[in-house]
């Protein structure tokens, strides 16, 4: 998995949790069970995760190849 699909997964996760909003009454319950914010912390998650995932390859593309 490269970073760029990490960060498709992230904005599919924040688009998701933004979208479940509403009363605990309507919809299927997303907000009286805290996945909301569980999917805002994912998202941020795997924008990091993306971050180091991008360091980190472009490290090893700059070190020498024993």
């Amino acid at each position: 998995m490269d970073a760029e699909t990490i960060r498709a997964v992230a904005k599919i996760a924040r688009s998701r949790a933004e979208r479940g909003g509403g009363s605990a009454a309507q919809g299927d319950g997303m907000s009286r069970l805290g996945a909301s914010r569980a999917l805002h912390q994912l998202a941020t998650d795997l924008e990091v995760t993306a971050a180091e995932f991008e360091r980190t390859s472009r490290k090893r593309a700059r070190a020498p190849r024993a």
